[in-house]
């Protein structure tokens, strides 16, 4: 059939690309921290030292996460013909390194304004996750995002404009569905920076002294591909009744969204939270989940009941004489 040989010939394609920018990621930052991994330094140091000292302990991403990456690498080159077509001078800058910090990135490009260059830097995302970024209006509400990888966008280009120099920068999201578009001016923050990079030495010396940090079970793990090797125990089922670690956007989003629910005091009465409430009770059934910050345990227990066949249970039936009372106004009482 000419759809399965089209069919075969893109996911063969796709496995070439991911392979490829696989060995390109590893050729260039061999030894080296990231400035996309700059964030980790306040949720889990450990990452960081492990991502150097054994990175093929890192469980990779899978099949469906890899395919929605690629497509965001290609919304990158749209957005990129979008801002050429309005007239708008952009620069790639190249691979960025920090040799002294053992830091490293490659810049999206340096956008040129009014003959000054500033670092930006694009990202895509769902519709969905595009609705919670769309009211960011700066690096502080990017911080709060309940969403670790968002929390991780403004250290990222904290890294970008201490290497280039030119600050400030931007951050331009795009909604890989409708197209919509939400740019977030991101300035330096001596104090904010000045901690990433305290937390980057001290992971140099980690790593140096081939000791990372003691391991501990947080949210963080949820977004972190050595939660295996950190945690045994930890598995991908719950066959075992071991902890399993979800990471699916899908019930993270609805988990946030069961939280804000709960803590708004409205549950009671809402009919979402009713549904919501039903919805992740039955996916999680008979599992042990670290979702997010939530920690969802779900075991079995046993009712009595009595299996007798109904021909059985006829031979027993008996009526007895009840009485049901209601006690209210008498129309015209007085």
């Amino acid at each position: 059939m000419i759809s399965e040989k089209i069919s075969g010939l893109l996911t063969e394609a796709g496995t070439r690309q991911d392979k490829s920018d696989s060995e390109a990621r590893e050729k260039v930052v061999s030894g080296f921290t990231g400035a996309s991994e700059l964030g980790w330094v306040s949720d889990c140091p450990r990452r960081l030292c492990l991502s150097r000292l054994c990175p093929e302990k890192r469980k990779d991403f899978d099949e469906k996460t890899k395919v929605r990456f690629q497509e965001g690498k290609k919304q990158e080159y749209l957005i990129r013909e979008d801002l050429l077509a309005a007239g708008i001078k952009l620069i790639h800058p190249g691979r960025l390194t920090w040799p002294a910090l053992e830091l490293t990135g490659e810049l999206d490009d340096l956008v040129v304004l009014d003959g000054k260059e500033y670092p930006i830097d694009y990202k895509t995302c769902s519709s969905a996750m595009f609705s919670k970024v769309q009211r960011a209006r700066s690096k502080d509400d990017l911080l709060k995002s309940p969403f670790i990888w968002i929390r991780h966008y403004p250290a990222q280009l904290q890294a970008y404009m201490l290497m280039t120099r030119k600050m400030p920068s931007v951050l331009f999201f795009k909604d890989k569905e409708s197209g919509q578009r939400h740019l977030v001016d991101v300035e330096l923050d001596p104090a904010y920076a000045s901690g990433l990079l305290e937390g980057l030495r001290y992971v140099n010396e980690c790593v140096v002294k081939e000791d990372p940090p003691k391991a501990e079970i947080k949210e963080a793990c949820n977004a972190c591909g050595f939660s295996d090797h950190c945690f045994p125990d930890v598995v991908g089922g719950a066959s075992a009744g071991e902890l399993e670690i979800v990471t699916e956007e899908t019930w993270l989003m609805k988990l946030k969204e069961y939280q804000m629910l709960l803590d708004s005091g409205a549950q009671k009465a809402a009919k979402e939270f009713d549904k919501l409430d039903k919805e992740i009770k039955e996916e999680f059934r008979g599992r042990k989940v670290l979702c997010g910050s939530h920690l969802i345990e779900s075991k079995p227990y046993f009712v009595p009941f009595y299996d007798v066949p109904k021909e059985e249970k006829e031979k027993y039936l008996k009526q007895r004489e009840q009485f049901r009372t209601s006690i209210k106004l008498a129309a015209g009482a007085f």
